[in-house]
């Protein structure tokens, strides 16, 4: 079927369309709903927030927000917003629609993957357990052009923190002609309904197929946004987002094949950087086995990280014994276990199960894509080899996926995650016990103080060794297994100007231009 969209000219070529491989469709195009870098590719160019990354260092620029202040406590930041920003569908963009967002990404029904990052502002998660009133919170529209934040505690990372999507406003009319603005099915994202900020607006969405933005003449910044037209192209797995790339279909992929890898580095079309990313299985700590920490260190223990290293081709260094990757600022990044074969099987043995007898049945729940592919299969023989267990594989669509792992439905699933911002605590408060985006479902009352004491703590030194006992600690039980830490690969076009790897993997396209 691909082969004949390819040769029916579906995907023909036009000079001033860039077109980005986006792997898996997105689960939706929501700011507060959007789990990760799928959707947020789309939904940064839609939605425009206070602060935006530059395209190579990731620094904090202006946005909707033309300036703004700091009090000398660390407590208050007041931005100022600019007079020229608009809605797609008129209305201008005003501090309100900051407020609005924050109050729908702390609503419990809308359920956000991001609430913790709202807890950072002054009675945000007493408002969340139902304690104070929407008002108390430390967020305020002091006028239509001037947004106030008030934090608990003052956080060296929130300006960089306001580049994530989470924080992006919404337009409260546009949602509410679609329904209830607090309920997450609320279709307001569709093509012909939804009102966006950002430097594009979305013309078009055709499941399976592409997403179609196109260049919003309300920008306020449109002037410099050089690309007219962008496609998302979804659901193409990497050996055939390598072929659409050289034979011009694509832009930039998504992917690139393991065994392409060297003839595209030749080219110079191969773009790598290293990653603020880790690649892991969750744990689901209810379910028998896996609620018995001597069980997940031993299937743990029994992984050889430096093959599935080789399998990716990355070579030696990827192999992960910790969470929190190396090149993480302020962060003595080292491994917190090692690989055991030997004490793997004793822990086996002492949870009752001597050389895997009577272990239960139990199944690895992926995405589909090749590399989970892979790995969960290599995974899946050195248990057979090392424990003499057997685990059984679930290959599932992105948004199947999410769902099940959003209601616990697995024993182990793959997990993932790219750094927010450049800092330890983005991937530590992962395993925070009330964390949302905690889908082990583990939690440790010494680990959640240290964290906690981490937070207080003034002295970079003090505070990353705060951090770093905690995540010690953490892996003492064993509620994820790390696997490897990402490296970042692309294929990117000669013609392509202003795209930069780094180590989030963003790519703000209001930057990129034709050579």
């Amino acid at each position: 079927m691909l082969a004949f969209l390819f040769t029916a000219g579906c995907f023909q070529r036009q000079s001033d369309v860039l077109r980005v491989g986006n792997a898996v469709e997105p689960a939706t195009l929501d700011p507060q709903l959007a789990p990760g870098l799928t959707e947020a590719k789309i939904v940064t160019e839609l939605f425009e927030g206070l602060l935006v990354p530059d395209g190579r260092t990731l620094k904090p620029l202006p946005g909707m927000a033309q300036s703004y202040s700091v009090s000398p406590d660390g407590l208050e930041y007041t931005f100022f917003l600019r007079n020229n920003i608009f809605w797609t569908n008129g209305d201008p963009v005003v501090a309100q629609d900051f407020v609005d967002a924050i109050e729908r990404g702390l609503a419990k029904s809308i359920a956000s993957p991001w609430v913790d990052f709202y807890f950072l502002l002054k009675n945000a998660q007493p408002y969340y357990k139902g304690i104070v009133s929407f008002g108390e919170v430390g967020v305020r529209a002091e006028s239509p052009k001037i947004l106030k934040f008030t934090l608990e505690q003052p956080t060296d990372f929130f300006l960089p923190l306001l580049t994530h999507w989470a924080w992006a406003p919404v337009n409260r009319k546009n949602i509410e002609q679609y329904g209830d603005f607090f309920d997450r099915n609320n279709r307001w994202t569709k093509p012909e309904n939804i009102a966006t900020n950002g430097p594009y607006l979305l013309k078009s969405v055709a499941i399976g197929d592409k997403i179609v933005l196109q260049k919003s003449k309300r920008y306020w910044d449109a002037r410099n946004v050089k690309i007219s037209d962008v496609h998302f192209i979804s659901g193409v797995d990497p050996s055939t987002e390598e072929n659409m790339f050289v034979t011009k279909q694509l832009d930039i992929t998504e992917n690139v094949p393991a065994d392409k890898m060297a003839s595209h580095r030749s080219r110079g079309t191969l773009k790598t950087a290293s990653s603020l990313g880790s690649s892991f299985y969750w744990f689901n700590c209810k379910k028998r086995p896996f609620d018995d920490p001597r069980v997940r260190r031993a299937l743990s223990l029994a992984i050889d990280r430096a093959a599935l290293g080789q399998l990716r081709n990355r070579g030696p260094g990827f192999e992960a014994y910790a969470l929190v990757p190396p090149g993480t600022m302020h962060y003595p990044s080292k491994n917190a276990f090692q690989a055991d074969v030997a004490l793997a099987r004793q822990l086996l043995a002492d949870a009752g199960y001597p050389n895997g007898e009577n272990f239960p049945p139990f199944t690895i729940l992926y995405n589909t894509t090749d590399n989970w592919k892979i790995i969960s299969e290599a995974v899946q023989e050195m248990w057979r080899k090392n424990l003499n267990i057997h685990a059984d594989l679930q290959s599932v669509e992105w948004g199947v996926f999410l769902a099940e792992r959003r209601r616990h439905a697995f024993d182990i699933c793959r997990g993932g995650w790219i750094g927010d911002f450049n800092d330890a605590t983005t991937f530590l408060n992962l395993l925070l016990s009330q964390n949302s985006n905690n889908h082990a479902q583990w939690g440790s009352e010494t680990y959640d103080q240290l964290l906690q004491q981490a937070s207080r703590e003034k002295s970079p030194e003090k505070r990353a060794k705060i951090l770093a006992e905690a995540e010690v600690s953490m892996f003492a039980e064993m509620p994820i297994l790390p696997l490897y830490f990402d490296s970042i690969c692309h294929l990117v076009a000669p013609r392509i100007k202003g795209w930069f790897p780094n180590i989030l993997d963003w790519h703000p396209l209001r930057a990129v231009s034709f050579e």
